[in-house]
């Protein structure tokens, strides 16, 4: 399947401070990627970049084959963008806003962004002003539905949702999106929301993508093992793709990734009392790859 967008060795330097370096990544129409970094790791900065808010200082960017860069205009009809703090007019009504925006986008869907308004329970006749936060976010979905965008970026938007309004964002309206086609890159430090519809998983550390593979292979590629001993566990444990590590009295824990007939092999040579495996949610495997432990393999 060929890429609708592709960054190349981008980076992003403010002052002497390299906020990304060297981020490569592809997204593929009709998926769900998942852009996961701690506070203060660039993710905002890359969405920035690849809306042409701000420039970046090295690096390329392709969009459905043509590279595009901060002077470009025209391929922003077709990316859609949710910051986690929307900007609206707010002296405008909702059905005013949206229908200034259907003036920008060619492609507006009226149809969907008025069975989305409806279903989501908005007055088209509310003042933004009047508006919570919550209400805000569900007015920029229904704005960046209507632009019917190729890819949708999507910055830490749930956070000011209730419960069953974020759960019923994340199951039906980004599934919907990327049923119809568009490739959306959702970025967030609160790891448990993409578990439910995610697709391919990116880590961003230290302005690098440290992982970049599939949702499924890294869930099925990562354990977590307790190792208990007769006596003194060793002061290095010999398997790889050691992510982290716990010392207790003769017992160690450990997230391992890649999880294989190797590392099995490493752990039924050693001289153990017993031995437990098993799987983890997204939110351990991610703590297990930018916490601190032993190393942080890069994982294409």
């Amino acid at each position: 399947m060929s890429n609708l967008l592709k960054i190349s060795g981008l980076g992003k330097d403010f002052g002497r401070k390299k906020v990304l370096n060297d981020v490569t990544l592809a997204l593929e129409p009709g998926r769900v990627y998942g852009l996961l970094g701690r506070n203060g790791e660039g993710k905002t900065t890359l969405a920035r970049i690849l809306m042409g808010i701000i420039p970046a200082s090295r690096g390329d960017v392709v969009f459905k084959g043509a590279k595009i860069d901060f002077r470009s205009a025209s391929y922003k009809r077709e990316i859609g963008y949710i910051p986690e703090d929307p900007f609206f007019y707010s002296g405008m009504k909702t059905g005013e806003f949206l229908k200034f925006n259907s003036r920008f986008y060619p492609r507006w869907d009226a149809a969907r962004v008025r069975s989305t308004f409806e279903s989501l329970g908005l007055d088209p006749k509310a003042r933004i002003s009047d508006m919570s936060r919550g209400q805000k976010l569900q007015l920029g979905f229904v704005a960046a539905i209507g632009a019917a965008p190729d890819v949708l970026l999507l910055d830490d938007p749930t956070s000011g949702l209730d419960v069953p309004t974020r759960h019923d964002f994340l199951r039906n309206i980004i599934r919907d999106l990327a049923e119809r086609g568009t490739a959306v890159l959702f970025a967030t430090h609160m790891v448990h929301e993409l578990e439910r519809v995610v697709d391919h998983l990116f880590f961003l550390q230290g302005g690098r993508i440290t992982l970049d593979r599939g949702y499924e292979d890294v869930k099925t590629l990562t354990r977590r093992i307790r190792l208990r001993f007769d006596g003194a566990p060793p002061d290095n444990l010999p398997i790889d793709g050691v992510l982290s590590l716990k010392r207790e009295p003769g017992l160690l824990e450990a997230i391992v990734f890649p999880w294989d007939e190797k590392a099995d092999n490493q752990i039924r040579a050693l001289s153990l009392t017993h031995f437990e495996i098993e799987p983890l949610s997204l939110e351990d495997i991610f703590t297990g790859f930018v916490g601190s432990g032993p190393g942080r393999p890069d994982a294409k």
